[in-house]
């Protein structure tokens, strides 16, 4: 334990390399941060995301298949976002792959170079190899993963995957893991362009545990903490997914929010719930189809139900909507990347505005399952005017249409937001904003402070209505998740809001480690991933003015309908954006770190890039 695998794909070596010094490692801890530490240190200023320069650093946590406490089966990838082009790309991997990975005896991975033909990695505690994968190359994910692990001859060998959409360079394509996860944003497109297929890994290592009596303690009360958001087999028999908490979803391209019977057939099926690694909160989840036209039909999916939303947005319900939600994933394109585009293209046809001339013939009509299938292949391959359009992103389809279509389309910097109702939720939407574009955001705290946090956050409850406090929740919560995500943990298995959720997962961080990190360290590092996270933008020409004024402007529309009726964050920009950037210790218009900033977070090496006035 205790290695990365360098792997340089043009030379076709690979090469072991000894973790950093231990105050290194205090420092950074694994995760998103050691990753993109890493990163700006090996990635040139001026390269493109599908350059063979573009790099690929993948990094577990502490807490990484341990077993002992719920969550912590993280792996991510950071790169140059295909989708952006020049802000941090981040793909997050749940489920096995990150557990098997250590397993084979290794932290993490850096990735550089690209082959001439296509390939695998195999990483195993027996040997690493890179082999041949011109047999599943053109493949779906499903199929390669079951490829991969029979010619492996380990049925406990975890694959990461690409489907056509990476091989095909759509720019926010994903890496599929275990059946039931995705490390999305654009990394499966990375992979892509080097020609890497998959990453296979297997072993039977455990990592090393300072007190092991102690870190199963501190599992023991963070199961207690997270017990009250396990999921259910009913849950997903009757659930529209995650704006069911709040009562909105995205419809007709993000023109309707009303749920009505979205879960219509979802009863008649039969669902098996798919725990991740040693992880009590059950949230994936497999589904055989129990009616209609897709009775008998198999579905794989992961916690987040955006791709339910996805579908939403095109006009379609039910069992549908699984049924599409499966093909997505066995192509392996990023769902809200795909649901932005292909809703403004249904849009631009109900308006008139796009024609049967480059639809290559499809009907884009609301709830046309045909057309949205052959539209999803197309993009996976980029066939035709639109498919083409559709794999580089909303954005530029938004740009070849012209006219009223600009106004009609969402995505932030190029990327898309999570495809979930998020306009009525103002921290919500200032946690989409401020995201780099090319990643799953952090943040979006909630009224009142966790009760673990009570000795230092004296504020709340806020008004939902109102953007008073927003930006100080925000930022709290962006600091504590990307803090469980650094140890190695799952943000989903994170339950702040009860006592003792935030103090039992620091309290299992120093049972494995050893060290004596404090509630206050802990927010402190998470600072220092979101700090390093907008410096790698800087270096390449991004500013934070960006985040108000490089947006869709459909996604800052008030809402159209429903119990959230003409509500808008935009009212409060860009005053909001500044005071978050000035409440973590950035310029408010550059987003630039000021030097005390780096200084106190001990950061002092990247004061070239600090703001000086």
């Amino acid at each position: 334990m205790g290695k990365i695998l360098r792997v340089d794909l043009s030379a076709g070596q690979s090469t072991d390399l000894n973790l950093p010094e231990e105050p290194l490692l205090r420092k950074y801890w694994g995760g998103q941060l050691m990753a993109e530490y890493i990163l700006i240190h090996e990635l040139p200023l001026n390269v493109d995301p599908f350059d063979p320069g573009n790099v690929i650093v993948g990094t577990t946590g502490p807490i990484t298949g341990t077993g002992f406490t719920p969550g912590g089966t993280k792996i991510c990838f950071v790169y140059l976002s295909p989708a952006t082009r020049y802000t941090l790309g981040r793909g997050a991997a749940s489920g096995y792959f990150a557990i098997a990975l250590k397993a084979a005896g290794y932290d993490g991975l850096i990735i550089t170079g690209a082959a001439r033909e296509p390939v695998y990695l195999y990483a195993g505690e027996d040997k690493v190899e890179l082999r041949d994968a011109s047999h599943v190359w053109g493949k779906g994910t499903r199929a390669t993963e079951d490829l991969l692990r029979a010619e492996v001859g380990h049925p406990d060998a975890r694959i990461g995957c690409i489907g056509p959409a990476g091989e095909n360079l759509v720019r926010a394509a994903m890496l599929v893991n275990d059946y039931n996860h995705t490390a999305a944003h654009g990394l499966g497109a990375v992979m892509g362009s080097k020609k890497l297929k998959a990453i296979v890994a297997w072993g039977t290592k455990r990592p090393r545990v300072f007190d092991k009596a102690a870190l199963i303690d501190a599992g023991l009360r963070w199961k207690k903490a997270l017990d009250p958001r396990k999921t259910t087999v009913k849950k997903r028999q009757t659930s529209v997914g995650h704006g069911e908490d709040w009562g909105a979803i995205t419809k007709l391209n993000w023109r309707s929010t009303i749920i009505t019977d979205e879960a219509r057939g979802l009863d008649q099926n039969r669902v098996v719930l798919r725990p991740c690694f040693q992880c009590p909160r059950m949230c994936p989840w497999d589904v055989k189809i129990g009616e209609g036209r897709h009775q008998g039909k198999i579905g794989h999916f992961n916690a987040g139900s955006e791709w339910m939303d996805t579908f939403y947005n095109l006009g379609f319900k039910g069992n549908d909507v699984l049924y599409l939600s499966e093909r997505i994933n066995d192509l392996g394109i990023e769902c809200s990347h795909y649901a932005c585009g292909a809703g403004l293209a249904f849009e631009a046809w109900e308006k008139g505005v796009l024609g049967p001339d480059r639809t290559g013939g499809l009907t884009l009509e609301w709830g046309n399952l045909e057309a949205a299938e052959t539209l999803l292949e197309r993009c996976a391959r980029r066939e035709g005017w639109l498919g083409n359009l559709l794999a580089d992103g909303p954005k530029e389809l938004a740009l070849a249409l012209g006219g009223e279509a600009l106004n009609w389309v969402v995505h932030t910097k190029g990327g898309t937001p999570a495809q979930h109702e998020w306009r009525p939720l103002l921290s919500q939407m200032l946690r989409e904003l401020v995201a780099s574009g090319g990643m799953k955001p952090q943040g979006a705290g909630g009224r009142e402070p966790p009760p673990d946090l009570a000795y230092r956050e004296k504020w709340g409850p806020l008004d939902p209505a109102m953007p008073d406090g927003w930006t100080q929740s925000h930022l709290l919560t962006e600091q504590f998740r990307q803090a469980c995500g650094l140890m190695g943990g799952c943000w989903f298995a994170l339950n702040d809001k009860m006592p003792d959720g935030l103090r039992s997962m620091v309290d299992a961080l120093n049972a494995t480690t050893g060290w004596d990190v404090s509630l206050d360290e802990m927010l402190d590092t998470g600072h220092r991933a979101i700090i390093l996270q907008s410096l790698f933008g800087t270096q390449r020409g991004w500013i934070a003015e960006h985040d108000w004024r490089d947006v869709g402007p459909r996604f800052l529309e008030p809402i159209p309908d429903g119990k959230y009726k003409g509500f808008t964050i935009a009212k409060w920009l860009p005053d909001l954006i500044y005071e978050y950037y000035r409440r973590s210790g950035r310029h408010e218009k550059s987003g630039r770190p000021y030097m005390d900033t780096l200084t106190r977070l001990g950061l002092e090496e990247f004061r070239e890039w600090s703001q000086l006035d």
